[in-house]
């Protein structure tokens, strides 16, 4: 089983009225295997040199948007390209 407890508090806000706190650090102390215990499996952690973290690897409502988007827009590029080729390519043979 995976416990984490988070540390060092820091205030994103610009307004100091508003606090909007996150904290900097989270220290997790457990077993990793998956077999074993009861670390979701929707985190995964990530070991560099000097530091680690915790990746989430869930896609959010605003990452499918946002990638839907970008499709539509590259669909909709893509099929005007090969219609302008086609209607270009029409005169020519005219």
């Amino acid at each position: 089983m995976l416990k984490c407890d988070f540390l060092e508090p820091v205030n994103l806000s610009q307004f100091p009225d508003e606090p909007d706190w996150a904290f900097s650090k989270m220290d997790c102390v457990g077993d990793l295997d998956y077999s074993t215990s009861t670390f979701p499996a929707y985190l995964e952690k990530i070991e560099n040199a000097e530091k680690s973290f915790f990746l989430e690897k869930n896609v959010s409502y605003g990452d499918f948007l946002i990638i839907s988007f970008l499709i539509l827009i590259f669909l909709g590029l893509a099929i005007g390209g090969i219609r302008e080729f086609a209607k270009n390519r029409k005169l020519e043979r005219l």
